[in-house]
């Protein structure tokens, strides 16, 4: 007797394997660009660095709303192929722009801002794709096979980015960004007319974001989730651009090893990605999500108090699978908290409460690193206690205890 098949609802649609190819390709240019960025900017100093960084968070942090509210309105594929191109020219102008000038602070200074306002409208509608072409059911694996993808990409592209630093500089980063937004472009042309269009929005852009800001924290689990990613994003986020590279510097590493740094935090994240992938997410996301914070708090201790490398690289793992923990329960949980007319509205609101984590933490960690009494190490530990603190709040609150993915 032939076994029944799997239901349709278990397979995930083609045409989001289509287009995580593209997003793939994308973040691989996308982490070696905020690399080479975070590492040209580092060489000015930590506050140098955490300002570079802040503003590109402040004007992204201005427009989210409304990048948010137009991708809802002109559907988020749209707006999706209209950033890339937009990125696509930046990139490859900033080629030979660095070749003429080399890296000087304006020159980071006028990219941070221009990114950031391209992210403004970009983000939202990349994150609300994957709730877009999958049915709610699948929305964890979706985001873990993302993960597991990206992982594959960040592993050699940090590292790769690492290499094209330290061999060439920040163009070398930009040339190679600019090819991976041209093969986003490309898949976003072949994904036109497979998503359904956006329903018309029947008020305005200033109510249609109101709108948005009341589903976001108007709903008991979605604004305890709100609050829980934006404390976790002003304590976690910095690593990548920001720590990692003001640590390898401090120990006398070079921007391969800072790379490899990265790299290995990322590998964390896959590990826990390929189990929810292949296995789904555990039955108390809400537990889980605070069990990663506090293996993440574990990592992050290890890598402000150990020296030798191997030791250094193993806490980033462990940082790692505490993050992909955290993440791989928490975004699903948001994404299905909410309508699908309201998906690039409430990323929008995501990634404003991440910007603004970030406008406050990035010059206040990179100022604290600059400390003699406190140090890079320093700021470390205290994130890894701030991060431990978090998920034991997580598991005090029920709406957090008790949610499920529906």
């Amino acid at each position: 007797m032939t076994p029944p098949t799997e239901p349709d609802t278990q397979r995930i649609p083609v045409r989001y394997w289509i287009w995580l190819f593209g997003a793939a390709v994308s973040l691989l240019g996308d982490l070696t660009m905020t690399f080479a960025i975070g590492w040209s900017a580092s060489q000015h100093g930590g506050r140098v660095a955490g300002l570079i960084l802040l503003l590109a968070a402040a004007p992204r942090a201005a427009l989210l709303l409304v990048g948010g509210a137009v991708g809802d309105r002109f559907g988020a594929p749209r707006v999706l192929l209209v950033s890339c191109t937009a990125m696509f020219l930046v990139t490859a102008a900033l080629v030979p722009a660095s070749l003429a000038v080399g890296e000087p602070v304006w020159l980071l200074v006028v990219l941070a801002l221009v990114v950031g306002v391209i992210d403004a409208f970009f983000l939202p509608s990349s994150r609300s794709m994957p709730r877009l072409l999958v049915p709610p059911e699948q929305v964890p694996r979706a985001l873990a096979s993302f993960q597991v993808t990206g992982v594959v990409f960040a592993v050699t592209g940090t590292a790769v980015g690492g290499v094209l630093v330290s061999w060439a500089g920040l163009k070398a980063a930009a040339a190679f960004d600019s090819l991976t937004f041209g093969a986003m472009i490309i898949v976003l042309i072949l994904l036109r007319g497979t998503i359904a269009p956006p329903g018309r929005m029947p008020s305005g852009m200033l109510r249609s974001i109101a709108a948005g800001i009341r589903v976001a924290f108007g709903r008991p689990l979605t604004r305890a989730l709100l609050i829980t990613m934006t404390v976790a994003a002003g304590l976690l986020i910095p690593l990548d651009a920001l720590l990692f590279p003001l640590l390898a510097r401090s120990h006398g590493w070079n921007a391969a090893t800072a790379g490899l740094l990265v790299a290995s935090r990322s590998l964390g994240v896959g590990v826990i990605a390929v189990r929810i992938l292949m296995r789904g997410a555990f039955p108390r996301p809400g537990v889980f999500a605070a069990i990663g914070l506090l293996v993440a708090a574990a990592g992050l201790l290890g890598l402000s108090v150990l020296e030798p490398l191997p030791l250094v690289f193993a806490a980033g793992v462990l940082s790692g699978i505490g993050v992909g923990t955290f993440t791989g329960h928490v975004l699903p949980l948001l994404m299905n908290s909410v309508e699908r007319e309201y998906q690039s509205r409430l990323q929008s609101v995501v990634v404003l409460c991440q910007s603004l984590a970030l406008v406050v933490m990035n010059p206040v960690l990179g100022s604290l690193a600059d400390l003699s009494g406190v140090g890079i190490t320093g700021v470390c530990l205290g994130i890894s206690v701030a991060a431990a603190l978090t998920g034991l709040v997580v598991l005090s609150r029920p709406v957090l205890r008790n949610a499920t993915v529906t």
